[in-house]
């Protein structure tokens, strides 16, 4: 069995000094904090020892330690800095302070004097803090929505499909054959051509889906020629009177916003950002 902590000077003085006064080693335990066996070898030394200070405890065998506190400083200090750095970049990166030291060495010194746990990075939270006042603060403004309401809002959102062929699945390729001959294998697409559709719905009807033109970008002139062309035929199609969008920037333009109070147009203004779990035609699958 391995030994112990190692007790320092004052310790075991503080162990003498109140044996020397009548203290059994329960009570020296209970005053100390020490460990009992620790408490029982030193009263016994001291005993032993009479008037005579006791020896101090024999150092550990082995070798001397190749690193300290200075050392521990400058690997926390470069991992704080660096929390994906390994072990062997630490050792690359402090030749002078590490030439002797080990790779798992200076692991064990992260794992166990630095509590370090190495582990895979967690995902960044899908919200923010900001996002989060948003959305408690939506959802607090309008819980007094009566159903009634809620069945006048005309749902809106956009998405985007890669627009991809092939020519079947599997190939029949013979014993010994070369798997990478051109008849063997499919040309990759790097950039594939892509198809925009936009699309709303309410509680009472589905609108007309628009498939915008291949490789469009919306961005907030085309999306207002989007709604200026689509927009009151779904609002007639699903009896709807409040419009809802997501908040993206094209969306949220002062030539969009402007559009609505130009004609008219009731629309759910306070959106938040990143929600849409909170839209029916984002979870409609």
């Amino acid at each position: 069995m391995g030994r112990g902590k190692e007790l320092t000077k004052e310790q075991i003085a503080a162990i003498s000094l109140v044996s020397l006064v009548g203290k059994d080693n329960k009570e020296i335990f209970a005053l100390t904090g020490l460990a009992l066996r620790s408490v029982q070898h030193w009263t016994k030394k001291c005993k032993d020892a009479g008037d005579s200070d006791p020896s101090l405890q024999k150092k550990r065998t082995g070798k001397a330690r190749l690193t300290s506190q200075r050392t521990l400083k400058v690997l926390q200090r470069q991992v704080d800095l660096e929390p994906r750095i390994s072990a062997k970049e630490l050792r690359e990166k402090n030749p002078r302070l590490f030439q002797d030291v080990s790779v798992r060495t200076i692991q064990r010194l992260l794992r166990d004097d630095l509590c370090f746990q190495y582990r895979a990075p967690r995902r960044k939270p899908i919200l923010t803090t900001l996002q989060k006042k948003k959305r408690l603060l939506f959802c607090k403004k309008y819980l007094a929505w009566e159903p009634e309401k809620w069945k006048k809002v005309l749902w809106s959102d956009k998405s985007t499909f890669t627009v991809t062929g092939s020519r079947g699945g599997k190939v029949r390729l013979r014993a010994g054959s070369d798997p990478y001959h051109p008849k063997y294998t499919k040309g990759t697409v790097k950039h594939p051509d892509s198809v925009m559709v936009w699309g709303a719905f309410g509680y009472h009807g589905t609108g007309e889906l628009v498939v915008l033109p291949k490789n469009l970008t919306v961005n907030k002139e085309r999306y207002l020629e989007l709604l200026a062309d689509h927009l009151e035929d779904c609002f007639i199609a699903c009896q709807s009177e409040i419009f809802q969008q997501d908040g993206v920037p094209a969306h949220t333009a002062k030539l969009v916003s402007s559009w609505f109070e130009w004609v008219g147009v009731d629309y759910i203004r306070d959106w938040p950002g990143n929600s849409p779990d909170l839209s029916p035609i984002e979870n409609g699958a």
